[in-house]
């Protein structure tokens, strides 16, 4: 059976291990990610981890931990806010930079935004990288319009994924 680590699961069941900062339905460990993960080395086929890392204090540790715990040809898949995503910049009531500046006391605080080149040299030790971006949208015409946007600009997450 393929053991998935999801890292930050929050409510999401998804994988076979479910670690977060706080006990939830779904949780089956509780640790700080910005610390040593609490499962041995070469553990998990695939780590997972939707809309985490730009809450972690400490990428250096959470990155390496998620390299240890992996197992050689195994798949990791980290989704997350893309710094380009336009929206962000136009309205002041999504401005993201605003969210940071005013939350970074709160449990939700975000400390990191990112574009490709952050991801590619923060997961250099992981080989295969592939980076993808989602665009979000109530419909399918605001959809079709933010995905003509230049340089991505329209979407609001960066997806990577890659293999150690």
């Amino acid at each position: 059976m393929k053991k998935i680590l999801n890292l930050g699961c929050g409510n999401d069941n998804y994988g076979t291990d479910r670690l977060d900062f706080v006990k939830t339905k779904t949780t089956t460990k509780v640790s700080d990610l910005n610390k040593k993960f609490p499962y041995k080395d070469n553990s998990f086929d695939e780590v997972y981890s939707k809309s985490v890392i730009e809450h972690i204090k400490n990428l250096g540790i959470f990155v390496d931990e998620a390299y240890r715990v992996l197992k050689k040809g195994g798949k990791i898949y980290i989704l997350t806010d893309f710094a380009g995503y336009i929206p962000f910049f136009i309205s002041k009531k999504n401005e993201h930079n605003n969210y940071i500046k005013y939350n970074w006391n709160s449990e939700d605080a975000h400390y990191h935004l990112f574009v490709e080149s952050h991801l590619r040299l923060l997961f250099k030790k992981f080989k295969n990288i592939k980076i993808n971006y989602f665009y979000g949208g109530g419909n399918a015409i605001k959809r079709l319009i933010l995905k003509s946007l230049p340089f991505h600009l329209g979407a609001i997450h960066i997806i990577l994924t890659a293999e150690k």
